[in-house]
């Protein structure tokens, strides 16, 4: 279990292609553009139940220490279209962006343990809208970004041009993983960021 998660946590600066296996998360949705109020929001009321969560199992068999935040982007395709890896940021309206902040949680945890933490701790913003969420991701593309998020819109394209060398074509959420905890106004230029698309074949 340890050695999963580490590989779940690691990616390399160049492109590769890996097999991730279900996982499941504690979880808030949204949509429209990642910068906005909202999404920093969001963001910080989940980082406060997840160390809820974690305050339940402390000093027991079952206590863990996960605080990385991630979150999974995608547009509705029924009003957009198919949206690939590499102009995944550039050809739609940010504002038709949904996406999903999580955090990784441990298997033993369940949607009703979630739903009596958030009955006990109403103090956390948004507390009743988290939710269990569960992700088999599979074949995936991915590596690692260094640097702001703005830098993304030049490794995206180079990722896509790996999956397509490999012929295969983007098939699930853009997935992104924060290894580096920031704020609102924060610097970005000390981030790492794996960016991670499940795919399938052409």
């Amino acid at each position: 279990m340890q050695q999963q998660y580490k590989d779940y946590y690691t990616a390399s600066d160049e492109p590769q292609i890996v097999e991730i296996s279900k996982a499941s998360y504690i979880s808030i949705l949204g949509s429209g553009s990642p910068g906005t109020d909202i999404f920093y929001a969001k963001k910080k009321a989940i980082a406060s139940f997840a160390e809820a969560l974690k305050k339940d199992f402390a000093d027991t068999d079952n206590a863990f220490s996960d605080n990385i935040i991630e979150i999974f982007y995608w547009f509705d395709e029924n009003k957009v279209g198919y949206v690939d890896i590499g102009n995944f940021y550039t050809t739609v309206d940010l504002a038709l962006l949904q996406y999903r902040i999580a955090i990784r949680i441990r298997d033993f945890i369940s949607d009703e343990h979630i739903r009596q933490v958030a009955a006990r701790r109403q103090g956390i913003p948004f507390a009743n809208s988290f939710e269990h969420f569960e992700y088999t991701e599979g074949t995936c593309v991915q590596l690692l970004h260094s640097g702001p998020f703005a830098g993304e819109l030049e490794t995206l394209p180079i990722l896509q041009q790996f999956a397509t060398a490999n012929g295969l074509k983007k098939s699930g959420m853009h997935h992104e993983i924060h290894l580096v905890n920031f704020e609102k106004g924060q610097s970005q230029a000390h981030l790492q960021t794996i960016l991670r698309d499940a795919v399938s074949k052409i």
